[in-house]
């Protein structure tokens, strides 16, 4: 009788499940924590645009981290295939389009940057969305989705603005000493980001005013949507964790 063949230690098969485990593992912890993952590079977005403003390599530090948020928004919708392919044809002639104006600066490419930023971040956030409303039940990563779709709807606005100011430089006006810190012209990202905030949390500082006619009326939506986006979002999640308590309280 032939006895079986140990696999020993170095044996192929081991390596390849041992390899397969460990890939398993990952995906497992990938989908767990995916919009956590979103939200805290989105966090390191929002942090590093106004901190290199002003810097010399302030460009190349920002479409870093705009890039590190376009990956982490892939893996989180990667879950079914035609999703993931959507993505990829938006992120990657975007990316390389926004890398590209890095070496080869023209305003008509800049543009087409931040108009494929604006529809990456849509698709994105529209797919997010769906998914916190399918949520059975409210968890950290649900919480950590629904503030990622909040921030992407600053950024898009943000993306806008820069768009419009581009266009149209007379778009904004700028006091004398807010200029000295965040240029006269809002055509730079991180400035125009930074009002992109300051009117969706309806702070109003003031500091930045829409003379354009398409600028002040997205300023008016925006304002408007993210208070009430605030609203849906806290009573459909109180609605979900209810709605989960009350079956767990029954089986």
């Amino acid at each position: 009788l032939e006895m079986p063949t140990r696999h020993t230690q170095n044996s192929p098969h081991l390596w390849y499940c041992s390899k397969h485990e460990y890939y398993r593992r990952n995906q497992v912890l990938m989908s767990r924590y995916k919009y956590e993952m979103l939200l805290a590079a989105q966090i390191l977005l929002s942090f590093v645009s106004p901190l290199f403003a002003s810097s010399a390599y302030a460009r190349p530090v920002i479409d870093l981290a705009i890039t590190v948020v376009f990956a982490t928004a892939i893996i989180a919708i990667s879950n079914k295939k035609i999703h993931l392919v959507i993505g990829m044809v938006l992120m990657v002639p975007t990316l390389l389009i926004t890398w590209g104006v890095n070496f080869y600066d023209t305003h008509t490419l800049g543009i087409i940057s931040l108009i494929g930023s604006v529809l990456f971040f849509c698709y994105i956030a529209g797919l997010i969305l769906a998914d916190i409303f399918r949520a059975k039940m409210v968890t950290l990563d649900i919480i950590a989705a629904g503030i990622s779709v909040y921030l992407f709807f600053g950024n898009i606005c943000g993306f806008i603005y820069a768009i419009i100011a581009r266009i149209d430089p007379g778009a904004f006006t700028i006091p004398e000493a807010t200029a000295s810190y965040l240029g006269d012209n809002l055509g730079d990202l991180s400035s125009a980001t930074y009002f992109s905030f300051v009117t969706l949390t309806t702070l109003g500082y003031g500091d930045i005013t829409p003379i354009d006619k398409f600028a002040r009326s997205l300023a008016f939506l925006e304002a408007a949507i993210g208070q009430i986006y605030l609203t849906v979002l806290i009573a459909s999640l109180v609605g979900i964790h209810i709605s989960s308590s009350d079956k767990g309280a029954k089986s």
